[in-house]
């Protein structure tokens, strides 16, 4: 499957809020055990997770 068959809405990439926000959709994460209730602010995650935010936000950027 390509990416944009995930997305009803093909005119726009999204930002990366709405990235960070499309994380939080109660999906079960675990590491060690832990079960991650929040990917976007876990320390083992919420670097990784604003590190994607901030390229989607860069596809927003005039030139």
């Amino acid at each position: 499957m390509k990416p944009e068959d995930f997305r009803t809405d093909n005119k726009r990439p999204l930002t990366g809020e709405e990235y960070l926000k499309s994380l939080q959709d109660g999906r079960e994460i675990y590491i060690y055990g832990e079960r991650v209730k929040d990917v976007t602010t876990h320390p083992a995650f919420r670097n990784a997770a604003a590190s994607v935010a901030q390229l989607y936000d860069a596809l927003h950027k005039p030139s």
